[in-house]
């Protein structure tokens, strides 16, 4: 390798830090975020123009600004002092964190296990509304999930995918009552004929 090939790959590599030092602050901003609407004290769903802020912070001109929100476009010529809110604590305003603040600690509704930490991977957990309707945190709109969380109690994803087939197919689902009592520890129907709902589960 010759000296001009030495200093090509020296300025590559300097060129590639730069850029992540000025970009990589700037991806905490990434996702939709829940702030609290500064002018009707409400939630709402934003993003924030990512690629913008990347490229005016490779200039050295970091700005922040909103790229989408839930109240646009009625009101897209606000003033945007939402953004306060979420230069304090990027992380903390996403939508994921917040279910994940909920969900922490909490046990199905159902069958009473714990849930789950959320995971990208992994099936999601839902929620439980007042009508025992069942649905996945994250199929709500953003800024309707505060309002859910308020008002529902969690479910776990398998007891979710029952409850939607009861709901849905209740023509395909037999209700039994079950107790360990097999030989080594496994549940076992306790009455063929006698029915149970899962309405009692809530109760």
């Amino acid at each position: 390798m010759t000296g001009a090939s030495y200093l090509l790959f020296g300025l590559l590599a300097l060129a590639t830090a730069y850029v992540i030092y000025r970009i990589l602050p700037i991806l905490r901003f990434r996702g939709t975020m829940l702030v609290t609407c500064p002018e009707n004290r409400k939630p709402a769903a934003v993003k924030i123009a990512v690629g913008r802020a990347a490229a005016e912070s490779l200039v050295g001109r970091p700005h922040v600004e909103l790229g989408d929100c839930s109240r646009w476009p009625e009101r897209r010529d606000c003033g945007q002092d939402c953004l306060c809110e979420i230069e304090a604590d990027p992380v903390g305003h996403r939508v994921w964190s917040v279910a994940t603040r909920w969900y922490e600690g909490k046990e199905c509704v159902y069958c009473h296990k714990p849930i789950e930490p959320l995971s990208h991977l992994d099936q999601r957990p839902a929620l439980v509304d007042a009508e025992r309707k069942t649905v996945e945190w994250d199929d709500l709109p953003p800024e309707k999930l505060p309002e859910a969380l308020a008002g529902c109690l969690p479910v776990c994803w398998n007891c979710h995918v029952a409850e939607t087939l009861i709901r849905e197919h209740p023509d395909l689902v037999t209700f039994r009552k079950w107790e360990r009592s097999g030989p080594i520890g496994e549940y076992t129907p306790k009455n063929l004929h006698e029915k149970s709902t899962t309405s009692k589960l809530l109760n």
